[in-house]
């Protein structure tokens, strides 16, 4: 479709093999104006005959939700108007009490590429997410959330490059907002580029971005992503970052990782069903925290014995995540303190961090005992 364009354009800037800031300014105006065109959209299916069910579609959508009736609508018209047609989308239900299956049932008696699975019990994102992986048959991936917006065609567009160059991963712009409040804000600059190798891991140690819905994923190696991951860790129905997990897994399965300065992803931060909005919940404390530290352990167990990669991935996550939440959790702790200390001791045994880390896991590692106590 756009072949001969885009690979000038990617012979022009790929070849590099850094990843950096890119000061260059994206056009907001124009995606404030797309973002409102999909709100108002009016869901059309004249085009049936462009709604293609193949065995090997060129994308599979995989999109859980649970009470999003008051989004899905939105999502699924971008997809609509997306170019490319040839394309799955699994939806999968994790039991949801409201409307939601109404809706999409409704879409699905006239368009023939989404398959709609419904959970019989709330089994959580991150599981229903990956078993829309395992049963979906398309040669790449994409991630999407039922409140959130494609943007600027971006399906034909990340296609056609990881398809050229055969990219397991590649990478495109998101930006943020909310639909309540009317606002929007960049996220994540960069120039256009390739890595290879044993360079992909440096994109999970020194990137920003560690999540799914920015990124086209080839299957086989999504499918090597889950595998990557021990069975306890599979089994864990509630997760707190559950993209880094899940990411380090793939990250370890690839050989190469493609970044396109393209705006293709709005991420709306005001659906109340969100998972992060439960993070300081003081009735989920107790699964928060046992899954942040289930996250640490996994993390310990399935990075390569050398000082560089475990302290980057180990490290920098209890650095990055679990002090974030501490301070803000543990006054409504009341079970799994011997769990976190078993975890803790275990980074205390080891020699990947220094002096300093060290302490500052001692530290934290006596805070928990003394909340032990007062318990």
């Amino acid at each position: 479709m756009h072949l001969l364009k885009t690979k000038f354009f990617l012979d022009l800037f790929f070849g590099g093999k850094v990843y950096y800031k890119n000061e260059k300014k994206l056009n907001l105006n124009r995606i404030k104006k797309q973002i409102k065109n999909y709100k108002q959209l009016k869901i059309n299916f004249d085009n049936n005959d462009d709604f293609i069910k193949r065995d090997k579609p060129k994308i599979s959508l995989i999109m859980t939700i649970y009470n999003q009736e008051n989004f899905v609508k939105y999502i699924y018209s971008s997809i609509q108007s997306q170019q490319l047609k040839d394309i799955e989308i699994i939806v999968i239900d994790d039991h949801s009490t409201d409307n939601s299956s109404k809706i999409i049932n409704k879409f699905k008696e006239k368009d023939k590429r989404i398959i709609y699975i419904k959970n019989k019990i709330n089994k959580g994102a991150f599981y229903s997410r990956n078993q829309g992986v395992l049963l979906s048959k398309g040669e790449y991936i994409l991630i999407i959330d039922p409140d959130d917006l494609l943007l600027n065609d971006i399906l034909i567009k990340s296609y056609e490059v990881a398809d050229y160059y055969n990219l397991d991963i590649l990478q495109y712009y998101v930006i943020k907002g909310s639909y309540r409040k009317n606002r929007i804000w960049e996220k994540n600059k960069y120039k256009s580029g390739i890595i290879y190798s044993n360079e992909v891991k440096d994109v999970f140690f020194y990137s920003v971005s560690r999540t799914l819905w920015d990124k086209l994923i080839k299957k086989s190696v999504f499918i090597k992503g889950i595998n990557f991951m021990n069975t306890e860790f599979q089994k864990e129905k509630y997760f707190v970052h559950s993209d880094d997990t899940i990411f380090w897994g793939i990250i370890n399965s690839a050989n190469s990782y493609g970044f396109l300065e393209q705006i293709g992803y709005f991420y709306n931060f005001e659906n109340p069903n969100s998972t992060v909005h439960h993070y300081f919940d003081p009735n989920f404390m107790n699964i928060i925290f046992h899954s942040l530290f289930s996250t640490l352990k996994y993390y310990y167990a399935q990075t390569e014995e050398n000082q560089i990669e475990k302290n980057c991935v180990c490290y920098r996550f209890f650095d990055e995540k679990i002090y974030k939440f501490y301070f803000n959790l543990t006054d409504n702790l009341t079970k799994g303190f011997d769990y976190l200390i078993d975890v803790l001791n275990e980074y205390m045994n080891c020699s990947f961090f220094n002096s300093t880390q060290k302490m500052n896991i001692a530290r934290f590692r006596n805070s928990i005992i003394l909340l032990f106590i007062k318990k």
